[in-house]
Parts: C-alpha cells; sequence; structure tokens
C-alpha cells in the first residue's frame, strides 16, 4: 500500500503503519489536550491507543498465523485509522479452513483478556465480576491495564458479529459452505451483513455515535463488494478461453514493408496484431503503438524487424482467471490458442480485463 512505513518483520510477515495513523495520533492529543488534565494526561491517552492497536497486530498475526498453516502466505499486515489489515493471498477454502482462520484473530483478544485478568488475581489479588455487564464500562475502569482488558474484550466480541466481511460473517460463510456452495454461502453472509450494517447505521444516527455510522456504511459496501469480487472470481476459474477468443486474421506477414502494413492495420481497433511468416504459422506480434504510432517506422523496412517474436499460446480449455494471471505477469497484448494441431483464435488482453469489471 502507498504511503506506508514498515515497522518490523516479525515470523516473515511485515508489520507497515499507514502515514494517516499519525493523524489518528494527533487527533488524541488534540482531544485529550482539552481536557486539561496537562501533557501527562496526553501522553498516557497516546500511550494506550498504541497499546490497543499493538493488540490489533497481535489479532491480526492470530489470522495470519492460522492462514500459515494452511498453506496461505500473508503478503503484510498493515495498521491504519480504522483497524488492522492482514493481506492473505487468498481465504483458504478447504472444509472449515477458513472457520479456523477467522476465529483465530478474536481468540488472540480473548487469550489478553484472560492474561491480564489472571495478572491481576496472581499479582494483586484483586478478582473482577468479569462476565458482569456493569464491569465492562470503561468510565468504571481506573488503571492502565483494565482498560487493555476492556479493549480486548470489546474488540473479540465486536469482531464475532456475523457482519460479513468481519470474523463472525467469515465464520458464517465457512459453516454455510459445509452445505452450500461457496458463491451461495457468500451471498448469504453479504445479505445478512449488510443487515446488520444498517442496524449499526441506524444506531449511530439514532445515538449521535458517528463512529458506529461510518463503521456501518464501510460493512454494508465491504459486503457487497466481497460477494462481487467472488462472483467474478468464479466466472473467471468457470469461463473456459475458448468462449473469449477472437478468430484469427492472416492479416499481416513478415515479408511485408511497414507502409503496406500500416495500411491494412489503420482501420482495427485491437491494442496489437499477429504477424504470420506464412498462413498458420506465426512469427510473433507488433503492438499497434509500434505499428501504428507517430512518428511512423521507417515505411519501407519490414515488419519482421519491428515484431515481438514468439506469442504465447494457450489450449482451448484453459480458464480466463488462469489466462489473466499469465497475461498480467508477463504484460502481454494478446496470447495464441492452440490446439494442440492448429492455431484456432486469439485472446486479447481488453476482452480478458473486462470480464474482471462486470
Amino acid at each position: 500500500m502507498k504511503g506506508s512505513l514498515q515497522l518490523a518483520t516479525v515470523t516473515g510477515i511485515p508489520v507497515k503503519i499507514h502515514w494517516t495513523f499519525g493523524l489518528l495520533l494527533l487527533w488524541v492529543a488534540y482531544e485529550t489536550n482539552k481536557v486539561g488534565n496537562g501533557p501527562t494526561f496526553v501522553l498516557v491517552s497516546i500511550g494506550i491507543v498504541l497499546s490497543v492497536f499493538l493488540c490489533v497486530i497481535l489479532h491480526e498475526f492470530g489470522h495470519a498465523l492460522a492462514a500459515r498453516k494452511f498453506g496461505v502466505k500473508t503478503f503484510d499486515i498493515m495498521m491504519t485509522p480504522i483497524g488492522g489489515i492482514a493481506r492473505l493471498e487468498r481465504m483458504p477454502e478447504g472444509r472449515g479452513q477458513e472457520f479456523w482462520v477467522a476465529i483465530a484473530g478474536p481468540v488472540v483478544n480473548f487469550v489478553i483478556v484472560g492474561l491480564i485478568w489472571l495478572g491481576f488475581i496472581l499479582i494483586k489479588g484483586e478478582t473482577f465480576p468479569i462476565f458482569s455487564l456493569s464491569f465492562w464500562d470503561f468510565e468504571q475502569a481506573d488503571s492502565y491495564w483494565k482498560v487493555i482488558m476492556l479493549a480486548n474484550g470489546y474488540l473479540g466480541t465486536f469482531n464475532l458479529l456475523p457482519a460479513f466481511p468481519m470474523d463472525g460473517g467469515r465464520m458464517l460463510r465457512s459453516l454455510l459452505s459445509l452445505k452450500l456452495d461457496r458463491t451461495k454461502a457468500t451471498q448469504i453472509a453479504s445479505y445478512a451483513g449488510q443487515g446488520i450494517a444498517l442496524i449499526m447505521f441506524g444506531l449511530g444516527i439514532y445515538r449521535g455515535q458517528p463512529t458506529l455510522t461510518l463503521i456501518g456504511v464501510f460493512i454494508f459496501f465491504a459486503a457487497r463488494q466481497e460477494y462481487q469480487t467472488l462472483v467474478r472470481q468464479t466466472r473467471m476459474n468457470t469461463l473456459k478461453v475458448i468462449s473469449l477468443m477472437d478468430p484469427l486474421q492472416h492479416l499481416l506477414f513478415t515479408s511485408q514493408r511497414m507502409d503496406a502494413a500500416r495500411e491494412l492495420a489503420k482501420d482495427l481497433r485491437e491494442s496489437a496484431f499477429v504477424v504470420w511468416s506464412r498462413p498458420g504459422i506465426p512469427a510473433g506480434y507488433i503492438p499497434r503503438e509500434r505499428l501504428l504510432g507517430n512518428p511512423p517506422p521507417l515505411p519501407d523496412s519490414l515488419i519482421d524487424a519491428w515484431i515481438i517474436p514468439t506469442p504465447y499460446a494457450v489450449p482451448p480449455e484453459m480458464t480466463a482467471g488462469q489466462v489473466y494471471n499469465l497475461m498480467q505477469h508477463h504484460k502481454l497484448p494478446l496470447v495464441l490458442v492452440f490446439d494442440q494441431v492448429n492455431y484456432i483464435g486469439v485472446v486479447y488482453w481488453e476482452k480478458v480485463v473486462a470480464l474482471t469489471k462486470m
């Protein structure tokens, strides 16, 4: 993510912080300074915020390490003013695997709650009515450790709400996937998440809590985006490349001069053109900007001198998703389709990438 600073690498996972996180600390300093309790109170407040976000990082490491157990890599953990994000290369799709990855984060928070609670008992000899609702009132917290304990309790509980794509929503999808296909399970979890988001939005408006309102808005659109993304991924992984290919045009040959090739191709809209050594035998391709660019190439030179040789060829049974990854990785404007005997078509990048936006 642009505008981020890497703080450390832990168990092979980079931990980064976005520059906007500094704005949160400035806001905390400003608001606590207005209370008028002096700079010590401001520093303590900032320390509490940093401590809570350290717990958020541990929460994200819960997800990351659980995902690693299922062979899923974590690119990094990013801290932002609205929380942490463990960027997994993918969500594991094995039976029940997403459930364990999702629940691992809140479990970390509850473990922190338990450790602090035990610490008070063993070190200070104090006990708290931890299961009493009155205990979970921030205004009654009279020490740093009680605040951290309460914060982790709320973080763990809030993330268990079945509001997809939060942890609880992912757990719900995983359980639904035991009986339903993944797309249908995601749709139901998404609707549940949007329903809870609307309740949050309404409560935020009613109680005058803008943070809750913003969280509701975020969850609502994130739930919809997750479902739409899965629908696109499903389409990309099921649609065969033969459905995307265009017929071959034996229009440009290596023996042609550039001025003749420009004249033949000027009315076509493709971003690149296949160039043939003879019908059925491709020599390479030439990008549109190279053939029709301004200033034009030497008109008397042969097109053979300007082509990019050896175009990629893919089998007709390859999926659109596989072709997309191939073309994106190698920055290819086109690939040929080869059925082990003949070249039967061509697939253009524009057509493949359009599928990702539908």
